[in-house]
């Protein structure tokens, strides 16, 4: 789903579900937790290109977006076909290339129009050896030099559970020192 209301299958609306419905569900659980609290929580999200897209995209809501090995290039990914199965399952997400519902859910393009002054804080990191790292230091490019609150760390490993559960702790510590802030 990419954390997006899909393209082509009008009752697929991941982005939806996480903005709305999820928010008023933690919302109503946590009744003591304030409303800043409960939404900074949601922020973090070990699918990264969702959580850097929807805060990009509903930045009132979170106070915090962690986007651990984020395939942030995907709504940019252009045809190939080499990879026509994969054009196809993107097509049917995100909508045909160069068509405004991938320009709607492409990171870069929403980060490039965005008012720096209402974002989110962005925690950003990608292992060494992954192939997303070049996508992922061309998005922390873009985000300081639009003056976005962020933090990017190249780190040792892969895209695995390996390098993701050593990252958890600096993650949840950059949200609790930002949670305030909001």
């Amino acid at each position: 789903s990419w954390y997006t209301n899909s393209a082509e299958r009008p009752r697929d609306r991941y982005e939806d579900y996480i903005t709305q419905d999820l928010v008023a569900d933690v919302e109503a659980r946590f009744p003591a937790a304030t409303r800043r609290e409960s939404r900074a929580i949601m922020g973090v999200s070990m699918g990264g290109v969702g959580a850097v897209k929807i805060a990009l995209r509903h930045p009132d809501l979170y106070a915090l977006a962690g986007g651990l090995s984020s395939a942030l290039d995907a709504p940019g990914r252009p045809f190939s076909i080499a990879r026509i199965g994969q054009y196809r399952h993107y097509r049917s997400i995100f909508g045909p290339v160069d068509s405004a519902s991938r320009r709607d859910n492409d990171p870069f393009v929403l980060a490039r129009s965005a008012d720096p002054s209402k974002m989110p804080y962005f925690f950003l990191t990608c292992g060494n050896q992954e192939g997303l790292l070049a996508t992922n230091r061309s998005f922390a490019r873009l985000v300081a030099e639009r003056h976005f609150p962020y933090e990017f760390h190249v780190v040792v490993g892969g895209h695995d559970w390996q390098q993701w559960n050593r990252g958890l702790d600096a993650v949840f510590s950059s949200l609790f020192d930002h949670m305030a802030t909001r």
